[in-house]
């Protein structure tokens, strides 16, 4: 009974360990994890618009005081946010995400020279659904929202797909404008790994979304 227990979980060491050195050589020598972000950042759009919607990620220090800091993702998105600003014509840009997101990316835009009266928050969201509800609400109070608009929203590679089906759920069209995230990350061996671990993360989000109908 033991030499039988003992074999089999020889054998189950065995077989977790060939599946852990083939998963190795799989994100580190083939284009999985950028083919699986390019798959996720669908559409990419590069047109102009009505309204940019720039999704918020983390914040390193919540709050809207002095010591406020976004975080990696939330950075990089208004950053390239700004870019879009600076190249393309939006007439109105939203920027969603509670916690002192909305307030930080807003003043970022307004210090690299997007008109402060061109931004309008959305500083509630805690969550990708949310960013679509509130933002629906500030659209339907602004006279924005209508068919013949084009809405485009911003966030990173990884997260566009959930997050343009939020939105299209909640009947708002999009496009999408996705940040080059994990598709960048991964041209680093080293930081494909964290790109992996993203994108487990968010498919762990997508599947939660579909189980609670949100998608």
């Amino acid at each position: 009974m033991v030499y039988r227990f003992r074999r089999r979980l020889r054998a189950a060491f065995r077989a977790l360990s060939v599946f852990t050195f083939l998963l190795l050589c799989a994100i580190s020598f083939t284009p999985l994890v950028p083919d699986t972000a390019g798959r996720m950042a669908a559409d990419w759009y590069e047109g102009d618009g009505d309204v940019l919607v720039v999704l918020g990620g983390a914040m390193l220090l919540s709050g809207a005081g002095p010591r406020a800091t976004l975080a990696y993702d939330s950075y990089l998105r208004i950053v390239y946010a700004s870019w879009v600003l600076h190249s393309r014509t939006f007439p109105w840009t939203i920027v969603s995400g509670g916690n002192g997101l909305a307030q930080q990316m807003k003043q970022f835009l307004v210090r690299n020279g997007t008109p402060e009266a061109s931004i309008l928050e959305e500083p509630r969201s805690q969550s990708t659904f949310e960013n679509a509800l509130y933002v629906k609400d500030l659209l339907q109070r602004r006279n924005l929202l209508a068919t013949s608009r084009t809405i485009a929203i911003l966030t990173s590679d990884y997260h566009c797909w959930r997050a343009r089906r939020v939105f299209e759920r909640l009947g708002i069209h999009v496009r999408v404008i996705p940040v080059p995230d994990v598709g960048k990350r991964s041209s680093s061996r080293v930081y494909r790994w964290q790109g992996f671990f993203t994108l487990l993360d968010e498919l762990g989000k997508d599947a939660a979304y579909a189980v609670m109908g949100r998608l």
